[in-house]
């Protein structure tokens, strides 16, 4: 029987104890309240790190200009000359800050809201905001409206003409991606031929003429993965990992090939894979899973160009899933929410369709404050090994494996961490030496349950249940430091 956790939260600091209500009067007498506590204005913050700077910047006196009206507040800070334009907007709340900090809200964001909450006379309240507060909000209801618009209803002929319509396209779409598919097998099997030293020396158009012809052929997601194999080159054991890699891109190519034999939930793995998008309202137009779930890890990864991915894995307490959202900030614009590690709500999330579901969208929720209780843990790391061979049978191509790890102790051996089980069974850690030995002396001999992410070889921890507290292993932000050395080095 698995054992079951309760998972208790620390006591808040007196201060975030006390509701206090953010009280905004604009000259029309048309008041705007949002209440908010001091902890839960810090939960806003992207990651701990954040939230922690941002109390420094919570005093009147390192702000050049704070105003408000009654749906917003903004101010100006660090150089007079050319300062950092900084506004949160109560409804939502939405945060924007001109600081070069890609990750949204930044600290000036969170530092604003926390000098409001406790000193809210420091704030000039003005008829009209700046053009630059306009503008934003502007843009911000322009977007939300545009999201709540609703299609004008089609009579059944527009409804049948537009069906055939997009059959047409997928066919056409199909028939460009199988003759994409074609070229790269046709490229596949000279290079195996040829043999992997074929690929040493080649130049950067190389990569990006093949990429291309990938996009061309609407496989837009093999085209990334084209343009990565040159980084992979540059690793010691550059050649194991390219034969991985071109492994799973010619398993995809001869799946394609068969795709009319593959079950259907199969099918949509491949088809993802492979670069086409379900649309956000046809999956929420589906029945979802009613649940009690645990914010467990959450990791932010730098994609192409300024665009950043967050994976942030939740845990079902009754129904024992995992569940992955997977959100997307383009140039530093934030995400719609701000997970905090540690925290339960309840709510409805509808999976993606796949052979082995885990990828979500939340379809409603509501934070709640109670315990949970932890069921859904491997007791030994066989029991987790047999079934990654059985997550792995149902889609070939599952690039992360959650699970629940109990009775693990984290050592330092031969020169690499790993977690050990009271079976002696050994699994590789995929974590820094600083961050390693902090696990270590978490654990200090005993035994830990801690929640990560198997990446194929080795494991990611994420989060552990220690003395029955919650405490996070990884941050966010960590694979992507430069947006966060930049906050660091500034003056303000």
């Amino acid at each position: 029987m698995l054992r079951i956790l309760q998972l208790r939260f620390g006591e808040m600091p007196a201060r975030s104890t006390r509701r206090k209500k953010l009280l905004l009067i604009s000259s029309s007498l048309t008041p705007i309240s949002l209440e908010l506590t001091y902890d839960k204005i810090l939960s806003l913050a992207p990651d701990p790190g954040t939230a922690q700077r941002a109390k420094s910047v919570a005093h009147a006196q390192r702000w050049h200009t704070l105003e408000g009206t009654g749906r917003s507040i903004w101010g100006t800070l660090g150089n007079p000359a050319d300062p950092y334009r900084t506004q949160v907007d109560f409804q939502g709340p939405g945060f924007s800050c001109s600081c070069p900090v890609r990750r949204q809200p930044c600290k000036h964001g969170i530092g604003l809201l926390l000098l409001f909450s406790k000193n809210n006379d420091a704030f000039r309240v003005v008829d009209e905001p700046p053009e630059w507060v306009v503008s934003w909000l502007a843009g911000r209801d322009k977007r939300a409206a545009k999201t709540e618009e609703k299609a004008p209803a089609r009579s059944t002929e527009a409804e049948m003409a537009l069906a055939e319509k997009r059959k047409q396209n997928r066919e056409k779409r199909m028939f460009q991606m199988a003759a994409g598919l074609a070229e790269l097998e046709s490229w596949l099997t000279d290079l195996f031929r040829q043999g992997l030293a074929s690929l040493e020396g080649q130049a950067a158009g190389y990569w990006h003429d093949l990429a291309a012809r990938m996009v061309d052929a609407k496989l837009g997601t093999l085209a990334r993965r084209i343009r990565q194999l040159p980084h992979l080159m540059s690793q010691a054991d550059w050649h194991e990992k390219i034969l991985s890699e071109l492994g799973d891109i010619y398993l995809m190519v001869k799946a394609f090939q068969r795709m009319e034999y593959l079950p259907d939930s199969l099918q949509d793995d491949l088809l993802g894979l492979a670069g086409v998008n379900f649309k956000k309202e046809d999956i929420l137009a589906q029945s979802g899973l009613n649940d009690t779930w645990l914010v467990a890890g959450q990791t932010e990864t730098a994609e192409e160009g300024n665009l950043l991915a967050r994976r942030t894995w939740f845990l079902g307490e009754k129904s024992r899933r995992t569940a992955l959202l997977l959100e997307f900030s383009w140039g530093g614009q934030g995400y719609e929410t701000a997970w905090r590690m540690g925290t339960v709500l309840n709510g409805e999330v509808v999976f993606y369709p796949s052979a082995y579901p885990q990828r979500v969208l939340l379809k409603s929720f509501e934070f709640s404050g109670r315990p949970f209780d932890v069921a859904s843990g491997f007791s030994t790391l066989e029991s987790f090994a047999q079934k990654y061979a059985e997550a792995l049978a149902a889609n070939p191509w599952l690039s992360q494996f959650p699970a629940f790890l109990e009775n693990v102790v984290p050592v330092f051996q031969k020169n690499k961490f790993v977690l050990v089980d009271r079976q002696r069974k050994q699994l590789p850690l995929l974590i820094s030496e600083n961050e390693g030995w902090k696990l270590v002396a978490i654990s200090s001999g005993r035994l830990l349950s801690i929640f990560g992410t198997w990446e194929g070889e080795t494991f990611m921890p994420l989060s552990a249940v220690v003395d029955g507290q919650f405490r996070l292993l990884h941050f966010a932000g960590q694979e992507n430091t430069g947006a966060t050395k930049r906050e660091d080095d500034g003056a303000f």
